[in-house]
């Protein structure tokens, strides 16, 4: 199974972007943001991610298929219920926003479409679902957690969209490191990248990044995400992109 983690970075010459957004991300994050950022430049040569920036420039029914039954499962009718829209989210302070969760939800249905190609069937959604959970859950630890007996419920979702993104550089780190696989995305797909919005994959794995690292910070009853929480987040996501669902469900 491929992985971030633990990685050296390529010593091979990359392009100027990739480059100058390494150096960013590491300007930032230290030492300890090697491995993040190895792990993103690794993405380039996995045949899924490539799929995914492929697919992820095509309207979303083409690769998500039928997903309203997904929606209308516990977790997701949940964070529905608990978070607000843009508007709503700005005006009364929250930092997680309703369309972000959801994009981490399309990041988790886009993976499963990566590797399979598939756009039909219970069963995508069973493994999507089970990832998701997972990853609320575990973080970076995900492929060893298993889903949660008890599903978040509403108040889950109060106290997560009140988590702060303004502590220890988390959220500049984010956006690196955003900022890198925006880069990789661009050398993969060879389309050029919308200098405020980025691409459609790349805000999915950012906000999927600052979802898992919320969840993180809530369980450990802090008010606030830090760097080893965006680090983590990073880490979950990156690895579960180089990770086929068969593995999960080993």
């Amino acid at each position: 199974m491929a992985g971030g983690g633990a990685g050296e970075l390529s010593p091979t010459l990359v392009a100027a972007p990739v480059a100058d957004a390494r150096a960013a991300l590491l300007e930032l994050g230290g030492r300890e943001s090697t491995g993040v950022a190895a792990a993103i430049e690794g993405l380039a040569a996995e045949p899924a991610f490539q799929v995914m920036a492929s697919a992820s420039l095509a309207a979303r029914p083409q690769w998500a298929g039928l997903v309203d039954d997904l929606f209308e499962r516990p977790l997701l009718k949940n964070a529905r219920a608990g978070l607000r829209n843009a508007l709503m989210s700005t005006l009364t302070g929250d930092t997680l926003y309703r369309n972000v969760f959801f994009s981490f939800a399309d990041a988790v249905i886009l993976w499963h479409y990566g590797h399979t190609q598939e756009r039909t069937g219970s069963a995508r959604l069973d493994a999507t679902y089970d990832a998701l959970q997972r990853l609320l859950a575990g973080a970076d630890d995900f492929v060893k957690t298993a889903p949660p007996t008890v599903e978040p419920d509403v108040e889950y979702f109060h106290r997560l969209r009140r988590v702060r993104l303004t502590r220890d550089n988390a959220y500049p780190l984010l956006r690196r490191a955003g900022r890198l696989l925006g880069a990789v995305e661009a050398e993969v797909t060879q389309e050029r990248l919308h200098t405020v919005r980025g691409s459609m994959l790349t805000s999915y794995v950012t906000f999927s990044a600052q979802v898992i690292a919320m969840a993180r910070a809530l369980r450990a009853q802090r008010d606030a995400i830090d760097r080893t929480d965006v680090l983590s987040g990073l880490r979950a996501i990156t690895t579960l992109l180089a990770t086929p669902p068969a593995a999960l469900a080993a």
